[in-house]
């Protein structure tokens, strides 16, 4: 074609594009038009299959026949077919306007890509000169010339992986030395009037050009082919251009310079660091063209200098064999999949040069079941290849160690303790016949590029593509193996934006992965660039937030587990950033500083602050998250996380957040609490460990699940041996725990031992052996020379069984209707410092049975029945020993027992009509109560006073449980459901087991109140006809009346009549205030009937 346009204007309108695209039938659409090229019109069309790049030659005469290139250009595709760094036009038509080349459009060429971010690392650049270099042998052998090279004709995918394209036999050979028109015309498409055609091609005013021998055409003369000296030259130019950063290396000009000996070439290849890569261009660009070496003679003397030895023996073969199309596929060209183009299939239409209308081969259904994409076939591949793959990464980075023998990593972690199927970290890799041991040695990071970072590549680039989570699992793995032998750079700039996207993955279980797997890579880095310094606050941290939200409790779950090495490596990473701000490293742009400097330099404390802000923004909400897993998940390393916060922050939120776990019904919670309440007991101080801790841990001694004793016993055992417990809160503390070693679990016996152990060795002698050890003597069979945990544990008398410490339990749930319990809480409450507490629990310890005095006839009964099982009086001297402990453990078991469970509580509110916003999550709001007095009707005189003479009564009557803390707050109000749920509640506020009574049936089953019955009911015959009271153990304690109404309800009090049966006075209106509120608007929606009125 060029010599056949060669007779023509040069200058020819080409009219609208799209009308010659027309041609090629209706499933092609001109796109757009690509360069200005006046040769060959480049345009991108649509195609049902992808996008399509078509050049067209238009015909300056209909009767121009092309049908010898169209011949020609078959018998190249064919033969260059089996090489696979070559992608040649697929189709060729021929219209009576036009010819059309057609291949699949490839979204990047080596011009783009060398200008494009992530920057050609060294080792890449090798790489692709080595591909291009290999590409040209291959097609040399198959005896086809390219004739016009430039980097534009590279192709490269989103892998590194070159395709060498627009092969141009159908460009002229030769070209004019005075005359650059035909120069523009054919080879500088781009406009740069950058020149890579070799010197020897132009020819001289007069001169004919040297002709090698090539087929005789139909005229019977013969044409002129490019040599391999020629594609040598044009292929070392684009490899100086690779290597200097995207800058040509010869423009048109300069080779003419450089043909006549004008120009040297040292000047422009000094910006060339590799001396080898130097001297490979030089041999290539040689003026000489017999001096310039073949592409075969050129690979084989870059072996293992210039080219790593991996290339040859192992790599190219190896990424070859994955980019290999599949087996069934319709085109027999080279595919090219994972580009970075909207659909990266090839067009498998075929067009008849007869009529130009495109027939589409017989294709699956796009719209059918999806399948494992190739993206998914090639990651499993390389999942499953990796154990053959990892040697030649290793053998070249020892290949380089020997020269760096003093490098000393700064900021690497300390080696920490590890507690196994409890830390996530290191993580266990999952590759086929591989150690799962991510650290085989202590080297984290590879000192330089290497072959790794191409098979990195490679994986990055067909993740994307994946379909199914378990390829996505797959490359997850291979980035973790492949961390190792990486940069920290490359680590940084290459692998995690491909991890962090994996965030938002539709699968749960890639989300999890994948944020384990960036937390893993972060902390394996241990040197930054000035570039990556803010990568936490800036990048990291504003794409995680969304999975604190997540609906999948596992990638919560999960996060809550990464949030403390998150936290670690963040804080790592800014003293880094800071170092390198100290050392001069990190200088920023003049450009930016120019405008605000102070923007842009942030101090280190105020760039600790707003990482410290940003991370509780994320604790309190896995703090309140409301599954206990997440909770207990945050819980498992919190001592890092309270060196983190520091004190204030740590007392402010998560101290304040974890003491409602206590609350929960979960014990695994509660188990995890107070395994980490030391680590923040230590961080918050001893203020908070006195006033707020420390009470918390006393009343669990008597939880409901053993595992939760022992575990604060545990906890008490450990503070006690960091000497934060003074004296006197020893000794209250030993009251409470000697008597642990009478009991049935052995967990809690061992626990209680080991306190009193640690409590011996933090006071003085005389203390113990005067005032402990008396004590002590009475729970021993013999006494003992020194009090440690193996002499305690060999001399402490058998405990209780667990039948008669069950049974007593029991006993002890029907405390009120027995003296014995009863009266031991009358004496129990005189006891006012723990001196008397452990001289009371001495005199009771050496008891040996129970008072008679203290013992009625229900006592007797249940004695009687103790002795049955197998109690002795030795028995019944540490059954004395562990009432206290019984009595509290029994009110706590029957007031866990009446707590809703979670699936009862769901039930309740699907069948009844009384919902309680806060069972619902409504955040809670104060709540104004306002009663419709003129649609209350009267009632009977008769039923209004008997039930307020018995209200009175009951409020007068001195008589209350014992566990009452003060009188109860109770007012008069006119009947009502609403005012029925606000006694109960004020009830339930005060604990208090009085409570005024319900005046109708109608009114309590209109009442919006909790179902829970209180455990606590009082006995007598006062109130022995009076409605249960409801409790609700979630109230505050210190709730009290309302003092903007107390007024109105003292001056209402005179109005009421007790007794006196006067139908129609009202009580001033009941009001309370409380801590807790709740949303909405309540307003009563029944009212009192008279006594006739119907029901």
């Amino acid at each position: 074609m060029g010599n056949t346009q060669s007779g023509y204007p040069l200058t020819r309108n080409a009219g609208a594009l799209d009308s010659f695209v027309a041609e090629l039938g209706p499933d092609i659409v001109y796109e757009k038009s690509l360069g200005s090229s006046r040769f060959l019109k480049t345009v991108r069309c649509r195609h049902r299959n992808g996008f399509l790049l078509a050049k067209i030659f238009i015909k300056p005469d209909p009767g121009v026949s092309l049908r010898k290139y169209q011949r020609k250009l078959k018998i190249e595709r064919e033969a260059l077919l089996d090489i696979p760094n070559v992608y040649n036009y697929q189709l060729f038509v021929e219209t009576e306007k036009a010819g059309y080349l057609i291949r699949q459009w490839v979204a990047s060429n080596l011009y783009d890509r060398i200008s494009t971010r992530p920057f050609l690392s060294s080792v890449e650049k090798k790489w692709i000169a080595f591909q291009l270099l290999t590409a040209l042998r291959d097609a040399r052998a198959c005896k086809v010339a390219h004739g016009d090279i430039k980097s534009e004709n590279i192709l490269v995918t989103s892998w590194n992986w070159i395709y060498l394209s627009d092969f141009a036999s159908h460009k002229p050979t030769f070209l004019p030395l005075d005359d650059p028109s035909d120069f523009a015309f054919y080879f500088d498409t781009s406009g740069r009037r950058t020149c890579y055609v070799a010197p020897e091609r132009f020819y001289a005013a007069g001169a004919k050009p040297e002709s090698t021998p090539a087929p005789v055409d139909g005229s019977g003369r013969k044409e002129s082919t490019v040599t391999e000296a020629m594609d040598v030259f044009s292929a070392g130019c684009v490899i100086a251009e690779l290597f200097r950063e995207g800058a040509p290396l010869f423009t048109l000009s300069q080779l003419f310079k450089y043909r006549e000996g004008e120009l040297n070439v040292d000047g422009l290849l000094s910006t060339i660091d590799d001396v080898g890569v130097k001297d490979l261009i030089k041999e290539m660009i040689a003026l000489d063209p017999a001096a310039r070496p073949t592409f075969d003679t050129l690979l084989y003397n870059a072996r293992g200098t210039v080219f790593p030895e991996s290339f040859y023996s192992f790599l190219h073969t190896y990424v070859a064999s994955v980019n290999e199309p599949p087996t069934n596929s319709l085109v027999p060209q080279p595919i090219v999949p994972g580009t970075s183009t909207p659909s990266t299939s090839t067009p498998t239409g075929t067009v008849k040069a007869g009529n130009a209308t495109p027939t589409p081969a017989p294709t699956a259904d796009p719209h059918a079941t999806v399948l494992p994409s190739d993206a998914d076939h090639r990651m499993e591949r390389i999942w499953a290849d990796y154990e053959s793959v990892e040697p030649y990464l290793v053998e070249e980075e020892e290949s380089g160690e020997q020269t760096v023998t003093d490098v000393k990593v700064e900021y690497a972690e300390a080696e920490e303790t590890s507690h196994p199927f409890q830390d996530i970290f290191p993580v266990e890799l999952y590759v086929p016949n591989r150690d799962s041991k991510l650290l085989r040695t202590k080297r984290r990071a590879a000192l330089e590029d290497g072959p790794a970072l191409i098979v990195l590549a490679l994986v990055c680039a067909n993740v994307r593509n994946c379909t199914q989570p378990s390829s996505k699992l797959r490359a997850l793995d291979v980035f973790l193996a492949l961390a190792t032998h990486l940069t920290d750079e490359a680590k940084l700039d290459r692998m995690v934006p491909y991890i962090v996207d994996l965030l938002h993955d539709d699968a749960a279980v890639v989300r999890a992965a994948a944020l384990r797997t960036l937390l893993q890579v972060l902390m394996l880095v241990t040197v930054i660039t000035p570039s990556n310094a803010s990568v936490f606050p800036e990048y990291i941290i504003p794409n995680i937030q969304t999975l604190i939200q997540d609906p999948e409790l596992s990638v919560r779950c999960m996060y809550a587990q990464c949030i403390v090495p998150l936290a670690d490596t963040a804080v790592r990473y800014l003293e880094m950033g800071q170092a390198l701000k100290a050392h001069g490293t990190f200088k920023l742009p003049a450009d930016l500083v120019e405008y605000d400097e102070a923007h842009f330099e942030v101090s280190y404390d105020a760039a600790l602050q707003d990482l410290q802000a940003s991370i509780q923004d994320h604790l309190s909400a896995l703090l309140v998250d409301p599954s206990s897993v997440i909770k207990r998940a945050v819980l498992h390393d919190i001592s890092r996380l309270c060196i983190f916060l520091g004190r204030q922050r740590t007392n402010d939120v998560l101290l304040s957040h974890m003491i409602t776990y206590l609350n929960d019904r979960d014990w695994l919670l509660r188990y995890a609490f107070f395994d980490a309440i030391v680590d923040v007991a230590a961080c918050a101080g001893g203020r908070s460990l006195e006033e707020y801790i420390l009470p918390l841990m006393i009343q669990a001694l008597s939880d409901v699940e053993e595992s939760v004793v022992a575990r604060v016993l545990g906890a008490l055992t450990s503070l006690c041996e960091l000497g934060l417990f003074q004296k006197m809160r020893i000794w209250e503390l030993m009251s409470a725990t000697l008597g642990f070693l009478y009991h049935p679990n052995v967990w809690i016996r061992q626990g209680a031992v080991a306190f009193i152990a640690s409590a011996a060795k933090h006071l003085p002698t005389s203390d113990v052996w005067c005032i402990l050890y008396p004590s002590l003597r009475h729970f021993l069979r013999s006494d003992v020379r020194d009090i440690d945990q193996m002499s305690l544990l060999m001399t402490v008398k058998p405990p209780l069984s667990r039948q008669v410490f069950d049974a007593a339990v029991q006993w002890a749930m029907k405390a009120d209707r027995t003296a014995f319990w009863r009266g031991h809480r009358r004496t129990a409450s005189k006891l006012d410092s723990p001196q008397n507490s452990v001289a009371s629990l001495r005199r009771t310890g050496s008891g040996t049975g129970v008072p008679r005095n203290h013992k009625s006839d229900e006592d007797e009964a249940q004695l009687t029945k103790l002795r049955q099982l197998g109690m002795t009086s030795t028995e019944e001297a540490k059954l004395m020993a562990m009432r206290d402990y019984i009595l509290k453990l029994a009110n706590n078991i029957s007031s866990f027992a009446t707590r809703l469970k979670p699936e009862d509580e769901a039930e309740n509110l699907k069948t009844t009509s009384d919902i309680e916003l806060q069972k619902l999550g409504v955040v809670p709001q104060t709540v104004f109560l306002k009663s419709r007095l003129t649609e209350i009707a009267p009632r009977s005189s008769r039923v209004v006073s008997a039930a307020r003479q018995a209200t009175f009564d009951l409020t007068r009557s001195p008589t209350g449980t014992p566990r009452m803390s003060r009188p109860p707050s109770i007012d008069y109000a006119s009947p009502g459901a609403p005012f029925e749920d606000l006694r109960r509640r004020l009830t339930a506020i005060n604990g208090s087991v009085n409570s005024l009574p319900s005046a109708t049936r109608d009114s309590r089953r209109a009442s919006s109140t909790s179902t829970t019955q209180s455990p606590l009911l009082a006995a007598g015959p006062a109130i022995a006809d009076l409605p249960l009271v409801f409790d609700r153990p979630g109230s505050p304690t210190d709730s009290v009346l309302s003092n903007t109404n107390s007024a109105a309800i003292r001056a209402g009090m005179h109005r009421l009549s007790i007794g006196a049966g006067v139908d129609g006075q009202k009580a001033a209106p009941a009001v309370g205030s409380s801590r807790a509120s709740a949303t909405g608007l309540l307003e009563p929606t029944s009212h009192m009937r008279s006594e006739g009125s119907p029901e």
